[in-house]
């Protein structure tokens, strides 16, 4: 695990959101409660760019 993939999960994780399993497809699933949802979380996060596509997802300001 890479360092902006680890300082992800930390933000996300200081957020709020948490791991709740896999999909059918075998991608990590998060739930965001500022959305009230699971959002998926690719399988490496190796750029700024990927981090923060994240973030928007979960319902969240960039950070990266």
């Amino acid at each position: 695990m890479g360092q902006i993939e680890t300082a992800l999960r930390e933000r996300l994780e200081m957020a709020g959101c948490y791991p709740v399993g896999r999909d059918e497809g075998g991608r990590e699933m998060w739930f965001t409660p500022h959305l009230n949802r699971a959002i998926p979380f690719p399988g490496a996060v190796t750029t700024n760019d990927a981090a923060n596509a994240v973030l928007r997802a979960a319902g969240m300001e960039e950070a990266f």
